[in-house]
């Protein structure tokens, strides 16, 4: 294997939907039109796009696969904490580079959770609304950025030791900080599902949506929410959570099955606009 130990500073963050796949939020969510969210100063660190074929130029079957084969490799041979460039070789001159994270760490309870995000802003609860427990979570820190210029040269040194070698890929691990991570818990209760999904950033998610559909804009203590519906009779609500004193933001998707009313999903947002007291 052409494995790199040499560590990269910096990796962007950015979420793309495409052909209906999701890989932080729910795929329920991907029938939204285009709205926004800002943070504390204004800036907006969340937005929803349609879907255009623009987005991935020349976006081939050979490529798709090429994509999976990038995810499978990561989750392979990255341990849960570690993050790589992976330079996938096509015929001639195709190939591309992606960023991959490792399958992230198992969490069964809350309080190991709780005391691993210590001093990150989020807010950890073994119980929401008192009726829905804690049943585990999985838990991805996230690489640093590049710079434009750092991806190109990667790109290129990549892609020639991938060229060369017989697996037709080469790989770099990247520098991966814990300031920057993405998660999923999952509560039950009464039969009931809810899905809290945090992405802890100080960078914009984009979101590139396959369809249309309209959300509702609610305000909760002062904060702008964007509420779903779904034709599952599942419901979704998107929100940004401002770390106090840091440039990061925890941009809060939580989703809960049909029989979970919308008051009570509003009732568990709001706790986690709270100030984290850790």
């Amino acid at each position: 294997m052409n494995k790199r130990v040499k560590f990269i500073a910096k990796y962007k963050v950015s979420t793309l939907v495409a052909l209906g796949t999701l890989l932080i939020a729910s795929s329920a969510f991907a029938a939204t039109h285009l709205n926004t969210l800002s943070n504390s100063k204004g800036d907006v660190v969340y937005e929803q796009k349609k879907f255009e074929d623009s987005v991935i130029p020349g976006n081939t079957k050979e490529k798709q696969i090429r994509s999976l084969k990038a995810y499978g490799l990561g989750q392979d041979l990255l341990q849960p904490d570690q993050a790589a460039a992976i330079y996938m070789a096509g015929d001639n001159s195709e190939g591309e580079l992606h960023i991959v994270r490792g399958s992230g760490f198992g969490f069964s309870d809350a309080a190991s959770l709780r005391n691993e995000l210590k001093g990150s802003g989020a807010h950890i609860f073994d119980k929401l609304q008192d009726k829905y427990d804690f049943v585990g979570s999985s838990l991805r820190y996230s690489p640093n950025e590049l710079t434009d210029q750092e991806r190109s040269v990667l790109t290129d040194q990549l892609a020639e030791e991938a060229r060369d070698s017989q697996q037709e890929y080469a790989m770099e691990l990247l520098d991966v900080s814990k300031e920057a991570w993405s998660m999923i818990a999952t509560y039950k209760g009464e039969g009931q599902t809810i899905l809290v999904q945090p992405i802890r950033t100080n960078e914009k998610v984009t979101v590139h949506l396959a369809e249309e559909s309209p959300a509702e804009t609610i305000m909760v203590d002062g904060s702008e929410m964007l509420y779903s519906t779904y034709e599952s009779g599942s419901q979704g609500i998107r929100f940004i959570y401002n770390i106090p004193n840091s440039d990061f933001h925890i941009n809060y998707y939580i989703e809960a099955t049909k029989g979970v009313a919308k008051d009570d999903l509003l009732t568990i947002a709001k706790a986690y606009l709270q100030k984290s007291s850790d």
